[in-house]
């Protein structure tokens, strides 16, 4: 999106296929941990062209694009409406599903409002969506906070991962990483860099390009 200046699906489509094919921008230079839903998405781009190849069935609604949602919302925040859209769009090149695309607009709208100094207990409510699926509506209302640990799960539906995220982090175990992307998004929005603690930092692989990265989408808002 920063180099296209907008949000681009084939450049974002061409990407991830770099990365599923060739590794690129891999922590570990190959491909690893491909979910089948991106999978199948990507090889319908690679024969078709079509950048929204993302299954719209209810049971491909994964959490693949949440944990990669945050340079979308930061690349249009502080407009709100924009950063809803383009999370919605850039959900629906690998994950179409209805849940899944709607997912990602409810946490712009949280990421959004953490960026604006939102404080925790008024996050939900000052959310600028109301999704219409059943199951993220009861989310959105907040009723999801009362559940007890042995009821929430971090697996990889988009739904329980947000559930997760937001109440129990990775302490859940199941899909922790995914978890724990997801929380991280938000934990830093809240919070910001400086929080982050210097040996994780230190540790971070490809740190010098994602401190660019970072430093463009700042760059970006402030102009």
């Amino acid at each position: 999106m920063l180099l296209k200046g907008a949000f681009a699906p084939e450049d974002q489509m061409v990407r991830y296929l770099n990365w599923w094919q060739w590794g690129y921008l891999s922590s570990t230079g190959t491909c690893f941990d491909i979910g089948a839903t991106v999978r199948a998405a990507l090889a319908s781009f690679q024969e078709t062209g079509n950048p929204y190849s993302g299954s719209t069935a209810p049971c491909s609604a994964g959490n693949g694009s949440l944990m990669r949602l945050a340079p979308v919302v930061l690349f249009a925040y502080p407009d709100v409406t924009a950063a809803l859209a383009y999370a919605a769009d850039s959900s629906r090149t690998p994950h179409a599903a209805a849940e899944a695309v709607e997912s990602c607009q409810m946490f712009a709208a949280l990421l959004c409002s953490a960026l604006a100094v939102t404080p925790k207990e008024a996050l939900l409510d000052s959310m600028a969506y109301l999704p219409a699926e059943a199951r993220l509506s009861e989310m959105a209302s907040g009723r999801f906070i009362a559940k007890t640990e042995g009821r929430i799960r971090g697996t990889g539906y988009c739904l329980e991962s947000l559930e997760a995220a937001v109440l129990r982090a990775v302490n859940l175990g199941e899909d922790a990483d995914s978890t724990g992307a997801i929380v991280g998004q938000l934990a830093g929005a809240y919070y910001g860099a400086r929080a982050i603690p210097p040996a994780w930092l230190n540790a971070l692989a490809m740190r010098d390009d994602i401190e660019e990265l970072a430093g463009k989408l700042f760059e970006r808002r402030r102009a």
